[in-house]
């Protein structure tokens, strides 16, 4: 039961970060072993009792950074070509 309480809290405080850029600054204490863990536990009941399968927020964040790197080195070219209307 204690455990839940705590998965809960740990899910309200990283859904009410911000910006991205909080949370990727602070991706040392969300991604620290022992937290990845009790979400892995917290997902894993969320899996099972509903079948909504939510990925780690570890991973949505390395997901942010490489598509940024990725903006980057293309000089900020989304893909889309504004200069035709």
């Amino acid at each position: 039961m204690k455990l839940s309480a705590l998965v809960i809290a740990l899910s309200v405080l990283l859904a009410g970060c911000t910006s991205v850029e909080g949370v990727m600054e602070a991706k040392g204490v969300y991604c620290s072993g022992f937290y990845k863990g009790i979400r892995a536990v917290g997902r894993g009941a969320l899996s099972a009792t509903t079948g909504v399968v939510v990925p780690d927020v570890c991973d949505q964040i390395d997901d942010i950074v490489e598509a940024e790197a990725s903006e980057d080195s293309d000089g900020g070219a989304n893909g889309n070509n504004s200069g035709d209307n």
